[in-house]
């Protein structure tokens, strides 16, 4: 069975929040100064929730840094040669063991809490107590604070699970079963690059919120591009799911490695206006899943590509033609002609169609090596032509309410019955 990220919704009743899975996960990593205090974390543990897996991992020495930054989603910039990273929460978890626990909550109870980096968000109160109990311990024996880590909410577990344990472990686990495993000796998935696509996407359809926008003909077998541009609503988490050696000057650029290739990837988000913010909500709701990845709903990649290709790319390509027309044909468009490519006017009037009916409205995107096309954009509803304007019948009523005292309008609306 497979278990995404994106399928996990929450819900308010009462103001109690909930999610959607029968019961929820955690993962206790004790780190070096709290091995000393296994059998005691165990004990208390096992009273509060349904042990899954005791083990523990043995990270490589030469991914160390980049494990730890990764878990804790602090970017690889590619500024910085692998054998000279430094993570700063090496010093935290103190060498390359630890012992991990995995739990299940079957009563969780949620609550907006801040964590210690300062995020406020929808945390279990049952393992964020337990967490501050076996904390307390050890920081009043030894006066270290964080010699203990744990995931705080059902998303977190869904980035760092799959990551730590590999996607089978990860699925086993998830259908209930509690393998006897005493000690993994792996790093990150993906930390010294991907064998193939399948193997990328499996790790990403766990661990994260995303879509491919585009170029994705012939995944999840190959990339004929070598490019992979994605949607997310979160661009770090799927970067560090990703291991991406990120730019320093945009750290939603950067490479991957997969089957030992160097691969660019861009990373849209919602907010960088790569589309309009409304658009890309829309796009990761109804996103597909096809071919073991996710991708867009056929109607809003063609008009996406459409967009992309005239408003944000100085020409469009013979291939683009082709995925364009192809699309056209199996949505129906008899509307449509490739040939209308050929004329900005024509296309913006088919995209100002679009984004009237959808109320979407241009916007200047982040990115600002993107082409921006005026012969096009100036078709376009933007942010002034989406306030609601009074018509003149409407303003001339509003302006003679504003002098005429209401007591009168009785009067008024007789007098005009009459002579109408």
């Amino acid at each position: 069975m497979s278990h995404y990220y994106s399928s996990i919704k929450f819900s308010e009743k009462n103001n109690r929040f909930s999610h959607n899975l029968e019961a929820d996960y955690t993962c206790f990593a004790l780190w070096k100064s709290a091995r000393p205090y296994r059998d005691k974390i165990r004990a208390l543990l096992s009273a509060k929730f349904e042990i899954l897996l005791e083990t523990e991992i043995v990270w490589s020495k030469e991914n160390f840094h980049d494990n730890a930054a990764r878990l804790y989603e602090n970017p690889l910039y590619d500024s910085i040669p692998k054998e000279k990273r430094k993570s700063q929460f090496a010093d935290k978890l103190g060498d390359e063991k630890f012992n991990l626990f995995v739990i299940k909550d079957i009563k969780p109870d949620y609550a907006y809490v801040i964590s210690t980096s300062k995020i406020i968000e929808l945390s279990n109160l049952n393992t964020v107590h337990v967490k501050a109990e076996i904390r307390k311990w050890i920081f009043n024996d030894l006066g270290v604070e964080y010699a203990v880590h744990s995931t705080n909410g059902i998303y977190e577990f869904f980035f760092q699970a799959p990551l730590l344990l590999g996607v089978e472990l990860f699925n086993t686990l998830m259908d209930g079963e509690t393998p006897t495993i005493p000690r993994i000796t792996k790093d990150l998935e993906g930390a010294n690059g991907w064998s193939n696509w399948e193997e990328l996407f499996k790790i990403l359809n766990l661990t994260n919120n995303y879509l491919v926008l585009k170029n994705h003909e012939g995944f999840p077998h190959e990339n004929s591009y070598n490019h992979l541009e994605l949607l997310t609503d979160n661009y770090q988490r799927v970067a560090s799911a990703l291991a991406i050696n990120q730019l320093s000057s945009d750290g939603s650029k950067g490479f991957i490695k997969v089957g030992g290739t160097n691969i660019p990837v861009d990373i849209r988000f919602i907010g960088d206006k790569y589309h309009n913010t409304s658009w890309q909500k829309d796009m990761l709701n109804k996103k597909v899943n096809k071919n073991g990845y996710f991708e867009l709903r056929t109607d809003m990649y063609f008009f996406s590509l459409l967009y992309s290709c005239k408003v944000q790319k100085s020409t469009v390509t013979d291939k683009d033609i082709e995925i364009l027309d192809k699309l056209a044909k199996d949505l129906k468009f008899t509307w449509y002609e490739k040939e209308m490519l050929h004329s900005d006017d024509a296309i913006g009037e088919i995209l100002k169609g679009y984004f009237k009916a959808h109320q979407y409205h241009y916007e200047d995107p982040i990115d600002k090596q993107l082409s921006q096309k005026r012969q096009i954009i100036r078709h376009l509803p933007n942010e002034n032509s989406i306030i609601v304007r009074e018509s003149k019948k409407t303003k001339l009523k509003r302006k003679i309410k504003d002098v005429i005292p209401e007591s009168m309008f009785p009067l008024l609306k007789n007098i005009y019955n009459k002579v109408r």
